[in-house]
């Protein structure tokens, strides 16, 4: 293995694994420094007056190391990747930051991901984990990353998110903060298993908040999904073929899009899936739901109004309804107009309008 550090010390001497690997090709299919070989690269710069300029770290290397130096592994190699992908799509989708002033963290565990937000969004003031395990990382992370965000705020929250999840959002819609809107507050769980995810967006949606959660260990509680799946996989030449875990995450995603979604709230969403690089992870989904204030019912009306009567307009001349009708009342008038000039119509005609002179002049 590489070593970065080889000092004397008054213990004896002192060496130190250098990570580096995890930044080059392939560095990410490893999982610990234990298992991982490569020739070693300088990472310094050596300038012509021969003094050595350390190389400039990004932050994301910056992070990484201070883990390690920590002795922190959790953490893992995995999912510090996973974390740092997903806060970035996330902060790329929503845009302004200050829809990540609070960051609620479903199912967080270390705590990497709430952490992340707070230190890659300058607006984001406090993030919270919500997760009734207790993990070892937990204090590793913030002893690790605490100098980088400041006086901004990393807590955790030790219970089911069934009332813990609740419990955050009422504390910061309605306790604490009477003026934050719900378009300030972020619910997010990454690698969240199926039921997690749902009852996640359920909560979340209610609140009427921004969401974003990547699910796996999909399931089908109420369906034959998974049929399906079996089947497009089996007519693949014909037809595309998705896999299980895909098919329930465009579910999820549209549920996400119903009429009734954020209903409570008076917010629909707007829903974007990405793709997170399938060499950190093949459960790669994140499902991102951006809350918007509810359009007007009477604009939306007239909308479909105005697209009905397009939709009839190009009805009647796709199948010539107007020709045909036109042609009708042609055919009626042409009638009309032959029987009136013919003698017995003329007689008649003569006769109603005698009788009606007549009448006329007896009043």
């Amino acid at each position: 293995p590489m070593l970065l550090h080889h000092h004397e010390t008054s213990v004896g001497t002192n060496m130190k694994f250098d990570a580096w690997f995890h930044f080059h090709k392939g560095g990410a299919e490893t999982n610990s420094v234990m298992h991982y070989h490569i020739q070693r690269q300088d990472q310094n710069v050596i300038p012509n007056d021969g003094a050595k300029q350390s190389a400039k770290f990004n932050l994301e290397k910056k992070l990484f190391h201070a883990l390690h130096d920590n002795h922190i592994h959790n953490p893992s190699i995995k999912e510090f990747k996973e974390s740092w992908s997903f806060a970035n799509s996330v902060r790329s989708f929503l845009k302004e930051g200050n829809r990540m002033t609070y960051v609620l963290d479903v199912a967080g565990g270390h705590g990497a991901l709430a952490a992340l937000f707070l230190l890659l969004v300058p607006e984001c003031e406090s993030a919270t984990v919500i997760d009734p395990a207790i993990v070892k990382g937990e204090v590793g992370v913030k002893d690790a990353w605490s100098n980088f965000w400041g006086d901004k705020k990393l807590a955790y929250r030790h219970e089911c998110l069934r009332t813990g999840l609740r419990k955050e959002l009422d504390n910061i819609l309605y306790t604490n903060n009477p003026n934050i809107s719900p378009t300030n507050v972020l619910v997010v769980a990454c690698h969240a298993c199926q039921h997690l995810t749902d009852e996640t967006l359920e909560i979340a949606s209610e609140y009427g908040v921004n969401i974003a959660v990547m699910p796996c260990c999909q399931k089908d509680h109420k369906g034959s999904w998974k049929g399906l799946s079996k089947r497009l996989a089996k007519s693949s030449e014909e037809t595309a073929s998705l896999s299980f875990g895909t098919i329930m995450d465009l579910l999820t995603a549209g549920k996400m899009m119903a009429w009734n979604t954020g209903l409570q709230a008076n917010v629909e969403y707007v829903v974007k899936m990405k793709l997170m690089d399938t060499a950190i992870t093949l459960q790669n989904r994140i499902i991102m739901c951006k809350s918007m204030q509810r359009r007007n019912d009477s604009c939306n009306d007239e909308k479909r109004e105005a697209a009905h009567q397009r939709l009839t307009l190009a009805y009647r001349r796709a199948h010539n309804v107007d020709k045909g009708k036109k042609n009708r009342i042609r055919r009626l008038t042409n009638a009309f107009i032959n029987e009136s000039l013919s003698l017995p119509g003329l007689v008649t005609g003569f006769c109603i309008g005698v009788a009606c002179s007549h009448m006329l002049r007896r009043k």
